[in-house]
């Protein structure tokens, strides 16, 4: 089964550079990757609808996160002084867990979908249900997982690649973010490792899928 881990040294390298010569961050404790995504991992640009972000995590998501621990509103300052645990629950439980990652067999496809809402919000759980298949209500339920993990993983990630470049090519922002869009989605490969650079980033070994995608 898949393992949200894997996907956070490809997080920390596009949100913040994380890379190192040929890679060598990536290869680093996860927490001290971290460390090294939050001296370059603020963005707060006009023309980001996200608005003040940290590595990904929005200033909305994180006061979504911790008005359900009871705290009060973060300010952008304590965006900017997130902790990798916070940062590392909230891809956990706000994101990984909406798409049952855990119960998904692929580790590309489970890469692939939480992606997706991660970049670009919930309402991406019904255009990949589209794709899949199955009712378009949002919710990843059993039906969703069984109809994922019985499809040809191959042709499945395929369809969901193309719809992901269709969807980021309509974006209003599109003008100024396209090609870096593509780029990260072209990082993500179908066997759940990711290609950066040219180079074959392997966070741990995972499925057999071995076909490259990329689009321009």
């Amino acid at each position: 089964m898949a393992d949200f881990e894997k996907m956070i040294p490809f997080i920390l390298h596009f949100a913040a550079g994380v890379y190192g010569e040929n890679g060598k961050q990536l290869e680093l404790p996860l927490d001290e990757q971290f460390l090294l995504a939050k001296r370059t991992g603020w963005s707060d640009d006009k023309d980001d609808p996200g608005g003040a972000t940290m590595i990904d995590v929005t200033l909305s998501t994180y006061t979504h996160f911790r008005i359900t621990k009871g705290l009060k509103d973060p300010t952008k300052k304590d965006l900017r002084n997130i902790s990798f645990e916070e940062w590392k629950e909230i891809l956990k439980t706000m994101y990984w867990d909406k798409w049952q990652g855990d119960c998904i067999e692929s580790q590309g496809l489970a890469n692939l979908l939480v992606d997706w809402i991660w970049a670009s919000g919930y309402g991406a759980i019904k255009k990949a249900q589209n794709i899949i298949g199955v009712k378009n209500d949002g919710v990843v339920g059993g039906r969703t997982l069984a109809a994922i993990n019985k499809a040809d993983s191959l042709g499945l990630f395929k369809r969901m690649f193309e719809a992901r470049v269709e969807y980021y090519r309509q974006c209003r922002a599109a003008w100024k973010y396209l090609n870096g869009w593509l780029r990260r989605l072209n990082a993500i490969q179908p066997d759940g490792t990711f290609l950066i650079y040219g180079r074959i980033i392997d966070t741990k070994k995972s499925d057999s899928m071995s076909q490259t995608f990329q689009s321009g």
